[in-house]
């Protein structure tokens, strides 16, 4: 007999199972793109503009005639391969500087902790902006402002991390015993900080592919002709009366992966805390 403690995590477990294979179905298709897509993304033709699903076009044309499927899948390649290159170097110059910050401590720490103060006294969303008006839109240009602007959250927690674990007596013993700080770091401190980066990280991807779409919404980010999810949303925008699946495809695919990342990232941070308890 299934209790009804035991529904929410059963339908939570193949929520996750369900996410996996989403993401997973995303990053085949960013690899794929090429083969998988049906025609060129960027061929323009007046001839054949907003058709409807055929064989062809699976998912019909958009208002300059190309194939809405496979600017799909170019666009799954930019928005997921862009978020995650984002992330994984905003996490690279988090740890370094956060984990150099918190075991140093005294000076150091304090003018690390003070920049990052300054930094964070302005909305992250405002500061992307102004960093992207002074270098110019484009999604490598993006790309600089988003890491740039994110990585001080991620030191700061990062240091938190490390202050809490430099204390602990199995750190203390290394010291003792005559280990050198890159040691310590490497092999006692890293380890046991890198899960919980790993679980804020996933959660976040979400939010960083939004902010992704977002910008290039605005014509901020990716540039026109090149596909992406946030820049086909503007595409479709005059059309959502009389073509509403110009924007609902592309919203599908940024709540699908979203959502996914989202579920995933609490998937992993139940198991951190059930093995830390």
């Amino acid at each position: 007999m299934i209790t009804q403690e035991k529904m929410p995590k059963r339908f939570k477990n193949k929520m996750v199972i369900i996410s996996i294979f989403i993401i997973g179905m995303m990053v085949i298709f960013s690899f794929l793109a090429p083969i998988l897509s049906p025609n060129d993304p960027n061929e323009v033709d007046l001839t054949n503009k907003l058709l409807e699903p055929s064989k062809s076009f699976p998912l019909g044309t958009d208002h300059l005639g190309r194939c809405i499927l496979s600017r799909l899948l170019y666009g799954t390649k930019v928005s997921l391969g862009t978020a995650v290159i984002t992330m994984v170097i905003t996490i690279i110059i988090s740890v370094m500087v956060g984990t150099f910050s918190g075991y140093k401590g005294g000076y150091i720490d304090s003018i690390i902790m003070r920049l990052c103060d300054m930094i964070l006294a302005f909305p992250s969303l405002v500061l992307t902006l102004v960093i992207i008006g002074m270098l110019g839109p484009g999604l490598k240009n993006l790309m600089i402002a988003m890491i740039a602007v994110q990585w001080v959250w991620y030191a700061r927690m990062i240091r938190g991390m490390v202050l809490s674990f430099k204390e602990k007596n199995f750190i203390l013993s290394a010291k003792v015993s005559g280990s050198s700080d890159f040691k310590i770091i490497f092999e006692h401190i890293l380890p046991n900080v890198l899960p919980q980066i790993i679980v804020l990280a996933t959660l976040d991807l979400g939010k960083v592919i939004l902010h992704i779409s977002g910008f290039s919404f605005l014509g901020l980010g990716v540039q026109p002709p090149d596909p992406e999810w946030g820049a086909m949303l503007n595409d479709g925008r005059q059309f959502i009366r009389s073509n509403p699946s110009l924007m609902m495809y592309p919203g599908m695919m940024i709540l699908m992966t979203v959502i996914s990342f989202n579920l995933i990232g609490d998937a992993l941070r139940d198991v951190l805390e059930e093995k830390n308890y």
